[in-house]
């Protein structure tokens, strides 16, 4: 076990701390707090030393401009081993579509067979994202949870534009489902998470789960309306900086993160996530690239989602009418948001407290199941 960045009792206070709210759109929030901060509306302490550190390593770097070696390659994301007891790896090739996919299989060394099992796609723009970055997060869930996780290597843009990622993303879940049983799960018991850009392939399988194999979906800042804000109906939603409530001293750090996601999706140039991962042969406002334009009667087919949002995260307003527009449709549908917290917290187990936390949250969703 690898020492943490923080006080190893705060994540056990974030939920000692937490409340629930409700939503203008009249949905309950599970609002998880800041385990350490007074007041409201602010930024996470590990987050304002985040954004300082990123102002100075991001002011060099854009003086290269935008590479995309740059995306795939991020020294600043560092994640820590923070599992207390074995947890067995094995790794397996496995066909998607007319190819191979690697795909990585986490379970604890007693775990018992038939277990739920997690399916995890990772966030990353479409373009970045892979295991050596995910890995201790799956590596905790399993420990937590005993069940099994599931990581797949999807293929990623722009050498493999849509709709490849999304074919690679849901030829694991069917593998997963015929094969659970030979890797101690039970094909009854399977859940689909995904964060970002993860998120929005976790909905694309989802829509095309006619079977209804996926018992639970799980969207972490999920990538659910992929659309420019100024192309969205106000009949629907309207995105803006009211939307999010921060004191004036964070105002400027939360617009900053805010501003990561929103400077993307207004960019027409081909750097852009959604250009490189969609490259012509779609837009954004497809429900395999944005669950939020689907149909009534596709999203009534949803089974049990929870939606987990960052405060201060550009795709938290989508996500936030995404997650109503299922409970209004029947869906069983729950709403949790982490206080003080950007887009991309995962990606720093060890070092941001609630990425240990949410660790938690889907290890107890996996719990629930069995």
């Amino acid at each position: 076990m690898e020492p943490r960045k923080y006080d190893p009792s705060l994540p056990g206070q974030i939920r000692e701390k937490q409340f629930t709210t409700t939503h203008k759109n009249g949905m309950m929030v599970l609002n998880k707090a800041i385990p350490d901060a007074d007041g409201g509306n602010v930024l996470d302490p590990r987050l304002r030393e985040i954004i300082e550190m990123k102002r100075k390593m991001f002011s060099a770097r854009a003086k290269g401009g935008w590479t995309l070696s740059g995306e795939r390659y991020r020294p600043d994301k560092v994640t820590y081993d923070l599992t207390t007891t074995e947890v067995e790896v094995t790794e397996r090739l496995i066909p998607a579509g007319d190819h191979l996919i690697d795909l990585y299989i986490y379970r604890p060394a007693n775990a018992q067979p038939g277990q739920p099992a997690l399916i995890y796609l990772h966030g990353g723009g479409f373009t970045a994202g892979d295991m050596r970055l995910y890995a201790n997060q799956m590596k905790l869930i399993a420990e937590k949870s005993g069940a099994v996780v599931v990581f797949p290597e999807y293929r990623l843009a722009p050498e493999c534009p849509f709709p490849g990622p999304i074919e690679d993303c849901w030829g694991a879940v069917q593998w997963v489902h015929a094969h659970a049983t030979e890797i101690g799960a039970d094909p009854e018991k399977l859940v689909l998470a995904g964060d970002s850009a993860g998120g929005s392939l976790s909905a694309a399988c989802v829509l095309q789960d006619t079977d209804g194999i996926v018992k639970k979906l799980i969207g972490i800042y999920p990538g659910w309306d992929m659309r420019n804000y100024h192309d969205i109906p106000a009949s629907e939603y309207t995105w803006s900086y009211e939307e999010y409530n921060v004191c004036d001293a964070d105002r400027e750090g939360a617009y900053s993160r805010i501003d990561r996601i929103k400077s993307g999706m207004e960019k027409s140039d081909s750097s852009s996530s959604n250009n490189l991962y969609l490259q012509g042969k779609t837009t954004t406002s497809n429900p395999l690239v944005s669950a939020a334009c689907a149909s009534d009667e596709q999203l009534k087919k949803f089974p049990e989602t929870l939606v987990i949002a960052a405060q201060y995260d550009y795709l938290t307003v989508g996500a936030d009418y995404a997650a109503k527009r299922l409970s209004d449709l029947g869906v069983p549908t729950r709403l949790v948001h982490y206080l003080g917290c950007d887009h991309g917290f995962l990606d720093m187990l060890g070092t941001i407290v609630q990425s240990e936390e949410l660790c938690w949250t889907l290890a107890d969703e996996l719990t629930a199941l069995k």
